[in-house]
Order: structure tokens, then sequence, then C-alpha cells
């Protein structure tokens, strides 16, 4: 398991307060909120790219922030909001620097690492762009990319920072229908995403934030709360059934 417990960290006039959360092996587990409720912020502290003020952040009973680099990217791996490109590597040059935690600072990728790397590239419908410079790639292209890159050491939990933002529905669809194909694996996924809607689609478990606090989690049907979300949100929003579906749609004043 994956675990967070009491988290606190501040910085300037922002504070996170006692925030814990879980994931398990095989499931997607949804962190959605207005911006600024410290998402993003709470997924660096899990992933020790930030140190706690108070708490605690196990993967299988160890510490995150004792992990030795090569141990730990065999079992959480991260894949951040945004990526720019400072180089035109080809596609699976990029893909291969995944493997550099296994590797160390001298070490070259093994036969192993390559197959491996070209197993994922024809996983991911992108075996035609290896050769080819990988800022070629669209939006939703480069997003499975850095999935991609983020599985080189085969990671036991991910974490996933808005991997569907700037995607137009279709390439939002396909990287989601990805994500969730990886907890058929037994991957733990923890997944910051803007849309509620998707949220609601693709998760086992939802985590509501607001404010660098957790105000509602469980299962998306429980958390889906016209009430509550307007709130959270700011705005007056409204719960929908249609075809079987539960959407969440904003009151448009005009």
């Amino acid at each position: 398991m994956l675990r967070a417990e009491n988290i606190s960290y501040s910085y300037g006039d922002f504070s996170i307060e006692g925030v814990s959360l879980e994931v398990e092996p095989g499931e997607l587990v949804a962190l959605i909120g207005p911006n600024g409720a410290g998402k993003s912020t709470l997924l660096k502290l899990i992933h020790g790219l930030l140190k706690p003020k108070t708490g605690l952040v196990e993967v299988d009973g160890r510490s995150v922030f004792e992990l030795p680099t090569k141990e730990k990217a065999r079992l959480l791996g991260y894949v951040p909001q945004s990526h720019v490109p400072s180089f035109s590597f080809k596609t699976i040059d990029f893909l291969l620097l995944g493997a550099t935690p296994e590797l160390g600072p001298f070490g070259s990728p093994t036969e192993e690492h390559r197959k491996k790397a070209v197993e994922l590239l024809r996983r991911f419908g992108l075996e035609s762009y290896a050769e080819k410079p990988y800022t070629a790639l669209s939006g939703g292209q480069l997003r499975l990319l850095l999935l991609a890159r983020a599985l080189m050491t085969s990671p036991r939990y991910l974490l996933l920072d808005e991997p569907t933002s700037e995607l137009d529905l279709k390439n939002a669809l396909l990287v989601l229908q990805t994500v969730k194909r990886l907890t058929a694996d037994g991957t733990g996924i923890l997944l910051v995403i803007h849309d509620p809607n998707l949220a609601y689609l693709s998760s086992d478990r939802l985590f509501l934030m607001k404010d660098g606090r957790i105000v509602a989690q469980g299962k998306p049907e429980n958390v889906f709360d016209e009430g509550l979300l307007s709130e959270v949100y700011g705005i007056e929003l409204r719960l929908i059934e249609c075809a079987g579906e539960t959407i969440l749609r904003p009151r448009l004043e005009v």
C-alpha cells in the first residue's frame, strides 16, 4: 500500500494540514478540487520531491524518504504536470532515459532495457515514432510517452499530475483508458485531474481537496454531492443522469 498519514506542509501563506490518503495495488484513486487546492503539491510530497513538516509517507511499509534511488524507482513512479523539451531526442532514446535510476550516473541502457522500451512503444501505439524526434509528437502522444517513460522501471505505484491537461476529449480519454488498463496489472495509481467528470468515470475512489485539506473521500458516487461540490468549487453545480451515467455540470447564466 502507498500511504500518506497526517501530512502537513506550508509555503508562503498557503498550507497543507493533516492530509491522509492511501492507494492499494490495482486501484485508481483520483484527487480532485479547484485550482490552488494543493493537489500538485501533495503529489510532490508523496513522491518525496518535497519533505513534509509533519507526517509520514510509506510505500509497502517503508518510508519514501529513506528508500535508495534505485529501489524507489521500482516502487514509485511520477509523471509531472508539464514537460518542456530541452533536446530533440529520438522517441526511443527519450523513453530509455526512464531507466536512468536503475543504471546510475555512468551506466548505459542494456539490451533488456531496449527491448522493454520497444514493447512499451508498441503497447502505447508509438512504435512508428521510435526513431523520430519526440518533439514531433502530438500532445496526446507526448502524454503517453511520459507515462511509458515512468513505466521503464516497472513501478508498483504511479503518481500522475494532470495527465489529461490541455488535451482534447479524444486524447484525454485515450490517456485515461491507458492509465486504467495499468490497474489490471496490479499497478496502484494516484491521479490528480481537474475534470471531476473524468475522475468519476475512471476512478475507484475519490479524494476531494480544498484549501490544503481533504474535505471528502470515498466511492465516486458518494463524493458526488451537488451541495458539497458547489461549495468546494464556488459555483452552482448540478448532477444529471444521462444514459446511465452521472454528469456534473455548472449552471450557465447568460
